[in-house]
């Protein structure tokens, strides 16, 4: 028994060593593939067998704060460990315009796990190469910015639903009412989505359960639990979720299908001022040019998903924190709603096209809270061939994640105080807002930030880097693959806001703060209030 016992230890103890082995020297090479040409390695914690650092992520106080902490610590450019999976996180212009824009062909897009990939299939979001680019030719008139005006009424219809529902908890007894504003955006968003993309209500305004969207939810749901995210055979196994799975996947498949056949047969009946964006895909399938396909059924069906799921929870989370930031500065709020009224108020409160185009300082409340709290913490790649960034030199098949918020709180790129909410920044006359917006005399004399990124960007990227939005924030991404709903995103933000803020008063909630924590798709890169975002509402 004791020789037994004795053989058994030892086969034990000679495994664990064997892994160890494999996994350090798995983590050895890894590390030395990405070198300065000075000959220094990426720095990084040490990661643990197997795990990486998986224990200082999930240690910390959530997810996001840890990719901020090792930026913080090691600078901007960090090597991370995801169990076994390698990759490098940079904060750095002159990297991110490396991956970006100026070697983008070099670089793919990182691809999704398995049940994101079923999902999506073959949509604009999830494709590479030459399909990727059949998909976004065919796509850009779906999302151009005349096309995205035709769905202004429907902004504004359901806006104003909104507004009419927190009108009746703001009662004449309660005048200021203290809840949380992002569920009830969440619900905005989707009806919005639901009605441009397929002209179907999902009610969620109202409270009721759609079974498409619940179906659609389970998935995405799903796709963030660890064993998704790290295998591709978890989803075979028969248990009760991976059947409730199959037959969420089952049902969305069947609801889509049935309505691209109804709608396909009064697509030619259709007056083009009516078409939702259902109806401009299958305008894409008749799309013929030179010896380009045109989009198959299957194909609508994969965007379509695609535009669903991502269309409603990165502006839900984008609005609530807009709102958030604005009621922490008094001023700031003033100065957006005394804009709002005046343009408004032209119009007996109506909102119209051409008033929405007329609100330039909200929109630059747009791009700051975008910049401050970009509802992506990050952008993916990984690259096809050799490169190197700012001196870094990268392997072939290296994962390269594009770190947002350290990047955007860098005062290299955005000046002194990059921390505080400054939409001033971003107006035309920058330098005399700028100076004014700032806490202090000695910041003021830091200059614009945007003509200084001007500046640094010919005397260090070349002549080629002349182009100021390269200095803008990231959110949206840049280059070729920059995101495809921008516009579409920023409008309909934009008439949310102004319905909003035309009819109520905001105020921070004492002692609250909202907790942002990395969420859903690939390896948790989109962000969303944890606790919610509470505020004081109030009619004005």
């Amino acid at each position: 028994m004791l020789l037994i016992l004795t053989l058994l230890v030892s086969i034990i103890f000679l495994v664990y060593f064997l892994i160890h082995l494999w996994y350090f020297r798995l983590v050895f090479i890894a590390r030395n593939q990405v070198y300065h040409l000075s000959g220094e390695v990426v720095p990084g914690k040490d990661p643990r067998i197997l795990l990486g650092n998986l224990v200082d992520i999930y240690n910390t106080e959530n997810r996001l704060s840890a990719y901020n902490l090792f930026h913080k610590e090691f600078g901007e450019i960090v090597q991370i460990f995801w169990l076994w999976r390698q990759q490098i996180s940079i904060s750095n212009y002159q990297m991110a315009y490396q991956v970006l824009i100026k070697n983008q062909k070099n670089y793919k897009k990182f691809p999704p796990n398995s049940l994101i990939q079923r999902l999506f299939g073959d949509s604009v979001l999830t494709n590479s190469g030459d399909n990727w680019k059949r998909h976004r030719l065919l796509m850009n008139e779906v999302f151009s910015k005349k096309r995205i005006t035709t769905f202004h009424k429907i902004f504004v219809s359901y806006s104003e639903k909104l507004a009419t529902k927190w009108d009746i908890h703001t009662t004449s007894s309660e005048p200021k009412v203290k809840f949380d504003i992002y569920p009830e955006l969440l619900c905005l968003f989707l009806d919005i989505v639901g009605k441009v993309a397929i002209g179907h209500d999902f009610t969620a305004l109202e409270g009721k359960a759609d079974e498409f969207f619940e179906n659609i939810q389970y998935i995405v749901n799903q796709s963030t639990r660890p064993v998704h995210q790290f295998t591709l055979w978890w989803k075979y196994l028969p248990l009760s979720s991976n059947h409730k799975l199959h037959k969420a996947f089952h049902a969305v498949d069947n609801f889509l299908s049935e309505l691209i056949l109804s709608r396909r047969k009064i697509h030619q009946q259709l007056n083009p001022c009516e078409y939702n964006l259902l109806d401009l895909l299958l305008k894409a399938t008749d799309f013929v040019e030179d010896n380009m396909s045109p989009l198959t059924d299957k194909e609508v069906r994969d965007n379509l998903l695609a535009i669903i799921v991502n269309g409603h929870e990165t502006v839900a989370t984008s609005v609530s924190l807009s709102l958030y930031l604005l009621a922490q500065d008094p001023e700031k709020l003033a100065n957006a709603q005394a804009e709002i009224d005046k343009v408004m108020g032209r119009e007996e409160g109506q909102l119209t096209e051409n008033g929405l185009l007329s609100l330039e300082y909200l929109d630059c409340v747009i791009k700051e809270s975008l910049r401050l709290c970009p509802p992506m913490a990050g952008l993916q790649r990984i690259s096809k061939n050799e490169d190197v960034l700012d001196g870094w030199s990268i392997p072939a098949s290296q994962v390269v994640g594009i770190s947002l918020i350290p990047l955007h709180l860098d005062s290299l790129y955005f000046g002194e105080s990059p921390e505080q909410f400054c939409p001033e920044r971003y107006m035309e006359k920058t330098q005399e807002a700028y100076n004014d917006a700032i806490a202090s005399p000695q910041e003021a004399s830091n200059k614009c930030p945007m003509k200084q990124l001007v500046s640094l960007g010919k005397d260090v990227w070349g002549e080629n880097a002349n182009n100021a939005d390269i200095f803008e924030p990231l959110t949206f991404g840049d280059g070729a693959r920059r995101c495809l709903g921008e516009h579409f995103a920023i409008y309909e933000m934009k008439v949310v806001l102004a319905i909003l803020l035309y009819r109520f008063k905001f105020e921070v909630v004492p002692d609250f703060n909202p907790d942002l924590e990395l969420g859903k798709f690939g390896l948790f890169i989109s962000m969303f209030p944890k606790q919610g975002v509470e505020m004081l509402i109030s009619r004005r």
